[in-house]
């Protein structure tokens, strides 16, 4: 998937902070940069740490919801020889970069992501198809009903269930919702996108931390994705859902930083 390196004129929203090498994150569907606040203090002590509004979310402007406009928006805007973690929609993001930017991604670390989010007659450990057209469907409806019952079920099964929803509800008000159109690119991409053929073409060191409590992105996904991508480095939080850095930071950044 070559990347067209013409400009789109889509102006991204980063937040940055420290010095160091640079460390990117990238958010996941409906989120916005300021998810990260319980991580980046830490990181920012060593890294150079880019918290990225995608498209269409928190202060981004919108773009064209195709893979590769989305990285060569990323390209543009965000250095070379980076650290990337993306979460869950992110994650896939971070992970295309990996195999058609390498030279932007010196490390890897996908967080609650996987390369092809719907389950399938041979990728039982993801989400259920009709869980992502449900979704979509409540999203021509109600957009602000149908983020809350993401959240919901994004937190279900975690030993702190009930705190991570109440932060999450005050994250999401901390900038302006996502574009509704945005929302339902997003989902179309999780929908459609499965790069599993791809991540023998993934060549810099690479992490998959997993939630052992995750509904959205099973935690037994990990052996089916390295059928496909063997020199994988794989972490299960215990206890964690679908927001492990949020749910359990100091597990969570002991994984990341030992990885690193």
């Amino acid at each position: 998937m070559p990347v067209n390196k013409s400009s789109f004129n889509v102006k991204l929203h980063i937040e940055k902070q420290g010095q160091g090498q640079p460390f990117i994150l990238l958010h996941g569907w409906g989120f916005n940069y300021a998810v990260w606040q319980s991580i980046v203090p830490e990181l920012a002590q060593q890294y150079c740490v880019y918290q990225v509004d995608l498209p269409g979310h928190g202060k981004s402007e919108m773009c064209d919801y195709d893979l590769p406009v989305l990285l060569n928006v990323l390209a543009d805007q965000l250095p070379k020889h980076a650290i990337w973690l993306g979460w869950s929609l992110g994650g896939l993001l971070a992970m295309a970069m990996a195999r058609w930017q390498p030279d932007y991604v010196d490390k890897l670390i996908v967080v609650a992501g996987s390369p092809c989010f719907v389950a399938k007659s041979d990728w039982q450990h993801a989400t259920q198809l009709n869980i992502l057209n449900q979704f979509i469907e409540q999203l021509q409806k109600d957009v602000v009903g149908t983020l809350k019952r993401f959240l919901a079920l994004q937190t279900r099964g975690s030993d702190t269930a009930q705190q991570q929803l109440r932060q999450l509800r005050q994250l999401l008000t901390v900038n302006h919702l996502p574009h509704h159109d945005a929302l339902q690119a997003g989902l179309h991409l999780l929908l459609h996108t499965d790069l599993r053929p791809e991540l023998t073409h993934i060549q810099c060191p690479s992490l998959l931390i997993l939630g052992e409590k995750d509904r959205l992105v099973p935690a037994k996904m990990e052996q089916d994705c390295q059928q496909y991508w063997q020199n994988l480095n794989v972490a299960v939080i215990p206890q964690a859902a679908h927001i492990p850095f949020l749910s359990h930071p100091v597990a969570f950044l002991k994984v990341v930083q030992c990885f690193i």
